[in-house]
């Protein structure tokens, strides 16, 4: 079936070229439901090249057994684009190629390839290039998802040395900011986690089923401990899974940040693989849990 934005380019030349059309034939020919089609019918009188008065698509559709197009404003005839206006879109769709769990890239590639070809210029100098993604990262990603399945992954942090094993049940992808996420339960640190898919060096899938079986955080999974730390400035990066409260920057290249996480272990487990780069200022439970911790090393 086709989209919204389909139907919406088929439909106002269709309703000029049968002008008078009731509300069933509309549905009939579109094979949608009159519900819908009315629907559409609504959006096209708030479309035009212009917001100004008279800028918009003029529709009598008070009578369902007759509508009327009185002024299509040209849109029931091809688009012409200027140079400008096609550079823009291409950098648009260029843009959207980047990240195929939002559009079918083939879809994309398409739409690309028509308006180059309709410029005088057919290769595009524009090339926009967001964060590389492995394609076997992307390909092992889908799988789990749609399998149910459980995954181990290499991440690496904002350093070289910030490398870390992880075994987590993903359910999701998003984009946020120019990166694609994977939303995920992290066994290692049994807490939802959000994993850079541009910062995942390897996946491989296992035949473990996943553990959680629905996108929702549970009421237990909150980050509600609040503690204070201090860091490196070039291990900050690492606390973008982590509410930030407030943070005060000093002149020796370090960071004090107030921050609530998922649990105090979490907290400790982390501080205690930065290697020295994080120290824990309060609560004093924290500092207690890490020499507690670093004791049983021992």
């Amino acid at each position: 079936m086709a989209n919204d934005l389909e139907l919406l380019i088929r439909l106002l030349p269709w309703l000029v070229a049968n002008n008078g059309a009731s509300l069933r034939e509309i549905s009939s020919h579109f094979a949608i439901s009159e519900k819908h089609a009315l629907e559409l019918i609504g959006q096209l009188v708030v479309t035009g090249p212009s917001q100004a008065g008279g800028g918009l698509v003029d529709i009598d559709f008070e009578d369902a057994d007759s509508i009327f197009v009185s002024d299509a404003k040209s849109l029931d005839r091809p688009v012409k684009l200027s140079e400008f206006e096609a550079s823009t879109l291409l950098g648009g769709l260029h843009y959207l190629e980047q990240f195929p769990n939002l559009v079918k890239s083939e879809v994309v590639t398409s739409l690309i390839q028509k308006i180059q070809q309709a410029l005088p210029n057919v290769d595009s100098p524009i090339n926009v290039v967001a964060a590389p993604i492995s394609v076997e990262v992307r390909s092992v990603v889908t799988e789990a998802i749609s399998s149910g399945k459980s995954m181990e992954i290499t991440y690496a942090g904002i350093t070289k040395d910030d490398v870390s094993v992880r075994l987590i049940d993903p359910v999701s992808t998003y984009s946020q900011d120019d990166f694609v996420y994977l939303k995920s339960w992290c066994q290692n640190s049994q807490a939802w986690r959000s994993f850079r898919l541009d910062r995942i060096v390897s996946a491989t899938l296992t035949n473990e089923p996943r553990t959680i079986l629905t996108e929702s955080e549970p009421t237990e999974a909150k980050r509600e401990y609040l503690a204070s730390i201090e860091l490196d400035k070039a291990y900050y990066g690492q606390l973008d899974q982590v509410d930030i409260i407030s943070f005060k920057e000093y002149m020796w290249h370090a960071v004090e940040v107030e921050l609530r996480v998922y649990s105090r272990d979490w907290l400790v487990s982390m501080i205690l693989a930065s290697g020295g780069r994080v120290k824990a200022i309060s609560p004093p439970d924290l500092i207690s849990a890490l020499v507690e911790r670093a004791n049983a090393w021992e």
